[in-house]
């Protein structure tokens, strides 16, 4: 592919149009590397992968939510940032730095990109809607991202947006952000707010977290996933008191994570 204004030639990765800037191709590459190269036999292990505890995470509201999301976005053009797997319709635009892992590329992953959350390949105001559900923390520069979703976004249009708030380092390859709920919403100021809550409360953040911090005193890479898995494991049913404490008007003090869902301003 070529861009008709600059001139710039873009390659294919399995058929998908790979629109990285071509400023920032060769960091991005090399970030990859660095994070990719450390023990890359044991992470793409299916055995080390079978091995990792079950989602620690409880958002007794997700399913509700989700649905409200998708009948504010359901028509028009929609970004899915930070794709992976997910899938939001046949009108998304999957939008991801990578391709996703050989095992996850299932016949519903359509319509994706390989793009920069920094710099994306659409005109200002072009797009109906907008949905990054835990992936700022990754970018090299939140603010930067978030102006971009502003950039595309139509007025009018929405924006869904998810992000961490008590939860571990988890690189892929960066991980660089974490917010308050006030803080997210500091984040989008030409939106106005629809709803914005906890997504993963209090519980879940001590479910994310504990495993991590007691297992931190190992430096053995092998030793230390060995005992947060083990833990992890154990602690997980803790998370589903969440069900009783995302209740409370004080679960955001101590959250694993928030959602922001906002109109762009006209």
């Amino acid at each position: 592919m070529r861009c008709d204004s600059c001139g710039a030639a873009f390659p294919l990765m399995d058929g998908v149009p790979k629109l990285w800037p071509p400023s920032r191709a060769a960091e991005i590459e090399a970030g990859l590397a660095a994070f990719q190269a450390p023990h890359a036999r044991v992470r793409t292990s299916r055995f080390f992968r079978a091995l990792l505890p079950p989602n620690p995470i409880c958002d007794p509201a997700a399913r509700r939510r989700v649905a409200r999301v998708k009948a504010a976005l359901a028509s028009g053009i929609v970004l899915n940032l930070g794709s992976k797997d997910t899938c939001w319709g046949a009108h998304v635009v999957n939008v991801d730095l990578v391709l996703p892992a050989i095992e996850n590329r299932k016949s519903k992953i359509e319509n994706l990109i390989l793009a920069d959350l920094h710099r994306l390949p659409f005109a200002d105001t072009s797009v109906d809607g907008v949905i990054c559900c835990n992936v700022l923390e990754h970018v090299a520069d939140a603010r930067v991202a978030c102006a971009e979703i502003a950039r595309v976004l139509k007025p009018g249009g929405h924006a869904y947006v998810t992000v961490p708030f008590i939860f571990p380092v988890h690189p892929d390859p960066l991980d660089r952000w974490r917010w308050t709920l006030d803080g997210l919403r500091a984040s989008l100021p030409g939106f106005d707010e629809l709803e914005a809550g906890v997504c993963g409360g209090p519980f879940s953040a001590f479910v994310s977290l504990t495993p991590t911090l007691l297992a931190s005193v190992f430096s053995n890479f092998c030793l230390f996933n060995a005992v947060r898995f083990t833990l992890g494991w154990l602690f997980w049913p803790l998370k589903f008191l969440d069900c009783i404490a995302c209740r409370s008007g004080r679960a955001h003090m101590a959250a694993a994570g928030g959602f922001y869902l906002g109109r762009k301003r006209v």
